[in-house]
């Protein structure tokens, strides 16, 4: 019987010059851009969000808050990310979450921890690893002119008791 399971989630967004909040992993960034979105476009919480559905056989966020869906429109993703907690809550319990950033602007260095600590208080658990890349400038990834993530998850069977 397998205890564990994986899942790999990714989410992709193009950074706009209108002066809206950008938001990575429920932390507000002060910054010139903004992510062009359905919901507050936070991709960081999308792809965690997706990689506990892939973990989970859940299918992906969009089987559950389509874009074309009046309820998805501005939705904050934290509320995205508790709506999967939920469904997985009673079966597994989250392992460690592995996540890389990548953008060339805006820099994020300085707000590595924050968003850390933020992930650890929004998903109840301390093994969270954040890692910040850059696209050196090279039109990969959604472009120049966005800002990708991937997030890793495990996930431990809970035992019946």
């Amino acid at each position: 019987m397998r205890n564990y399971s994986v899942g790999l989630g990714f989410d992709v967004h193009r950074l706009s010059k209108k002066k809206k909040d950008l938001i990575l992993g429920g932390v507000k960034i002060p910054s010139t851009f903004s992510l062009i979105a359905v919901s507050d476009g936070d991709v960081l919480l999308h792809a965690v969000s997706d990689a506990i559905c892939g973990a989970s056989g859940l299918g992906d966020i969009g089987d559950y808050f389509p874009p074309q869906d009046e309820k998805s429109k501005g939705i904050d993703s934290k509320e995205i990310l508790n709506f999967i907690l939920k469904k997985i809550n009673k079966k597994y319990a989250i392992g460690n979450l592995d996540i890389i950033i990548v953008t060339d602007k805006p820099r994020l260095f300085s707000y590595k921890e924050k968003i850390t600590k933020s992930l650890k208080k929004l998903l109840k658990i301390t093994k969270i690893n954040v890692k910040l890349k850059s696209k050196e400038g090279l039109d990969i990834l959604g472009s120049k002119n966005s800002i990708s993530c991937f997030a890793f998850v495990s996930l431990k069977k809970r035992i019946k008791k």
